[in-house]
């Protein structure tokens, strides 16, 4: 269900457009890069593809309506110059001031992901990048969304297909900027050898400035985001561990005015057993500049004739300097259903204790219903 009609960036889409189609082409071959969303890029060839979702929920919540909310994501992929250049289109609706996104935010990470400085949905360009590779070191240079890059999960990071609540898409204790001027580098493992991933950009992203192209790139003065994370197996079961930072001017969780910068330390881990893949997650973040101190959750899904059920539960440190704060504890449930022409249906189940880490906000059960449709042109 649509609540806005999507609105079109400014001129900085057509800055981007011009840019994806600047150099030569010649085709090569390229790694994997999972993605936000139902979508993926990185293909030999020139491709289109992408996803729409639709979600309903509703909250026993006091003083919380009940909302329909709805996203598309559209990516272009094209091999040029010896790289490949991604261009990812994104829309949301607009969330209602008293719906279940605004007012229990960790419970819908689909819901308003593209919006104006206005706080209203609109389609916009998310990502631009070039990938290339220089010697088997794999550089993407242009608009990232970090995300992308680390803190990644085969059964956890995917909220258009499996959880849907934030905390089972990614670690809530790193401080993400929205998508982001930066660069990374990717250097492949071995058998032996763990792969390394290196981040680092802007710390103010685009919907830190607003949704503004033109402030997003005005970079000086605002700081970086930059991570580090290892990857590897053993045996079975395979491993994600790093640190960051942001450094910028934050205030702090206290409220005393001094700026300081925020840094912390995460891990994740993927593995099967039996019919089940499931995902341990973990982190830390320095309390004084992070409101969300620790983190721990556990995920697993099982398919089962054609359809797939999930269960997660997560717990949320709140840090000891948040006034009025209090440790989050969320659980997820989902069955999804699979249709034909790429169509899925997930109806979903969520309790939430102290939600946004307030310990005067009531427990809340949230239930609702995704609707998903992906679609490749290959």
């Amino acid at each position: 269900m649509r609540a806005q009609q999507w609105k079109p960036t400014r001129p900085g889409a057509t800055l981007w457009l011009l840019l994806f189609l600047a150099l030569p082409s010649s085709p090569r071959a390229d790694s994997t890069e999972p993605r936000h969303g139902s979508v993926a890029d990185g293909h030999l060839s020139a491709s289109f593809e992408g996803g729409f979702t639709a979600t309903w929920q509703g909250t026993n919540a006091p003083g919380v309506d009940d909302e329909g909310a709805a996203s598309l994501d559209l990516v272009v992929t094209l091999p040029q110059g010896g790289g490949i250049w991604t261009l990812y289109l994104e829309g949301s609706t607009t969330p209602p001031a008293e719906g279940v996104s605004a007012r229990l935010p960790e419970a819908n990470a689909d819901a308003g992901t593209a919006l104006d400085g206005r706080g209203k949905g609109r389609l916009q360009i998310s990502e631009a990048h070039y990938r290339f590779t220089v010697a088997e070191e794999e550089f993407t240079l242009g608009l990232l969304d970090p995300a992308n890059f680390i803190d990644l999960s085969e059964v956890a990071n995917d909220e258009t297909r499996q959880f849907l609540a934030s905390p089972f898409v990614n670690n809530p204790t790193i401080g993400f900027p929205d998508y982001h001027l930066a660069a990374a580098w990717h250097h492949a493992g071995t058998e032996n050898r763990p792969a390394l991933t290196l981040e680092i950009g802007s710390a103010r992203g685009l919907a830190d400035n607003g949704g503004r192209y033109g402030e997003l790139a005005r970079v000086s003065g605002k700081g970086i985001f930059a991570a580090a994370e290892g990857q590897g197996r053993l045996g079975e079961v395979s491993w994600r561990t790093g640190f960051w930072i942001k450094e910028a001017e934050l205030v702090t969780v206290g409220g005393t005015g001094a700026a300081g910068n925020a840094f912390g330390a995460y891990a994740t881990f993927d593995g099967t057993w039996s019919k089940m893949r499931w995902n341990l997650r973990g982190g830390w973040a320095d309390a004084r500049t992070s409101a969300a101190a620790t983190f721990l959750a556990a995920a697993v899904e099982r398919p089962w004739a054609g359809c797939a059920t999930g269960l997660a539960v997560a717990f949320t440190g709140a840090s000891s300097d948040l006034r009025g704060g209090a440790d989050r504890v969320q659980l997820e449930t989902y069955v999804r259903f699979q249709g034909p022409g790429g169509v899925e249906i997930t109806p979903d189940l969520q309790w939430i204790r102290h939600s946004g880490l307030r310990r005067n906000a009531p427990d809340a059960w949230v239930a609702g219903v995704r609707f998903s449709w992906s679609f490749q042109n290959r």
